[in-house]
């Protein structure tokens, strides 16, 4: 069986960080003057150890094709959907929104990451916006669960909680979460509206039945003590 190990940069004991978590994206379907236009499909953004950010489009993707249609993260301060649906790019101060860049694949998947710049503060970006640049029209947004301190950092005593991998991922049936100790953490799953679905404290490098879960895209988290490492996990 072939191993999917998704492995987090080692750090320096004691040493507060940032460790890589995911997000997914929902809600699209937020152009009400072209629907054609509207997101389908999986959507995931990632927050990288080392002050990055990713932007997945995923196997699923889809939207209509257009010249210049850019991708980018928002800071909706709670706006509701009528006023983001109603503003532009442009409006936005460079400390709310962060770009992506031009989209080149509007069917299927693809990848961007780019650096969080130093005057955002990427905890409270919560919306993924999608814009025609050039005609300066909305193409569609959707919303994702905040990070937050609590879920992204993580905390170590020693660097060997953070080499953890998670495999087979994608999966239907069983995953393990592989790790070079048989420490007993607590595993919890969230569906992509935040919404734990399994929680159950688990000794690591022992299967786990997630063959109850729908398809889809989850985040699980694996907690013990201080330490705390989120992960994308994909049920086919």
């Amino acid at each position: 069986m072939k191993k999917f190990l998704l492995f987090l940069p080692l750090l320096l004991s004691y040493q507060t960080s940032i460790s890589q978590c995911a997000r997914a994206a929902n809600s699209f379907g937020n152009n009400t003057m072209n629907s054609s236009y509207n997101i389908s499909g999986d959507v995931t953004v990632t927050l990288n150890a080392n002050d990055t950010v990713t932007l997945d489009l995923e196997s699923t993707f889809s939207t209509a094709s257009g010249p210049d249609v850019r991708a980018y993260l928002i800071d909706s301060k709670g706006a509701s959907d009528e006023v983001i649906r109603n503003s532009s790019v442009v409006d936005y101060p460079a400390t709310d929104i962060i770009e992506f860049g031009l989209i080149t694949t509007f069917n299927g998947a693809s990848s961007f990451t780019v650096s969080v710049p130093g005057s955002v503060d990427i905890l409270q970006f919560d919306k993924v916006y999608f814009n025609c640049f050039a005609n300066d029209v909305l193409w569609d947004f959707g919303s994702y669960t905040p990070f937050t301190s609590g879920t992204c950092t993580l905390s170590l005593e020693d660097d060997t909680f953070n080499k953890i991998s998670i495999y087979p991922n994608p999966t239907d049936n069983l995953i393990r979460i592989a790790s070079p100790t048989n420490e007993i953490v607590q595993i919890r799953i969230f569906n992509t509206l935040g919404k734990v679905i399994y929680q159950k404290e688990k000794r690591l490098n022992q299967d786990i039945d997630v063959s109850n879960l729908k398809s889809g895209i989850y985040i699980l988290s694996a907690t013990s003590d201080r330490k705390n490492i989120s992960k994308k996990l994909v049920i086919k």
